[in-house]
């Protein structure tokens, strides 16, 4: 039974989700700072240039440690700023942190409501949920939702309250504000 007027968070495993789009760069970093250091060994022959990879090595750790902690930082802001919630009249989500971001979509403009689960999903162990609108718009993006990040339960328990809340507003008897029974 999901509440009324009550946030609901993403999955604990959303912000691994959530992190592993960003770790490429930060991989290479680390990769490129890796073998750099190894080559120092190649160059101990020369001192002069062997300072300098030193140096550059160095450098490079420091710039990848601090690009890592950024991406952390900015995946956890992400991953705590991701929200939903349903009222009596339509189902709310909430992004973003410097620029929040509300979409509220009224139940009877819900079309369908998909569960999509990639290999990056399924290897997190989340689902993302795909609400697709009824509207007017030729942009596939404006008529679609998307909640990424989301247990497997939960994400059929948010599809099937959805469904439902849909269903009784399509058929003219809207929610008075009470939780939906589940099943």
């Amino acid at each position: 039974m999901m509440e009324n007027h009550r946030k609901h968070a993403l999955g604990h495993r959303a912000f691994l989700l959530f992190l592993s789009r960003r770790v490429k760069f930060v991989i290479f970093l680390f990769v490129l700072t890796c073998a750099g250091w190894y080559s120092e060994r190649w160059l101990a022959s020369w001192p002069q240039v062997a300072y300098w990879v030193d140096y550059a090595v160095g450098i490079l750790a420091l710039l990848s440690l601090a690009y890592f902690l950024a991406v952390l930082f900015y995946t956890y802001l992400e991953y705590r700023c991701y929200n939903y919630l349903f009222t009596p009249e339509a189902f709310v989500v909430h992004q973003g942190y410097i620029v929040r971001k509300e979409v509220a979509t009224l139940y009877h403009q819900i079309q369908n409501v998909n569960i999509e689960r990639g290999p990056f999903d399924r290897l997190f162990g989340v689902s993302t949920i795909v609400i697709i609108l009824s509207g007017t718009h030729h942009d596939p993006a404006h008529n679609t939702i998307t909640l990424p990040g989301l247990g497997k339960t939960k994400a059929r328990l948010v599809q099937k309250e959805l469904l439902t809340r849909a269903r009784q507003h399509a058929s003219g008897g809207g929610n008075t504000g009470r939780s939906l029974p589940e099943g």
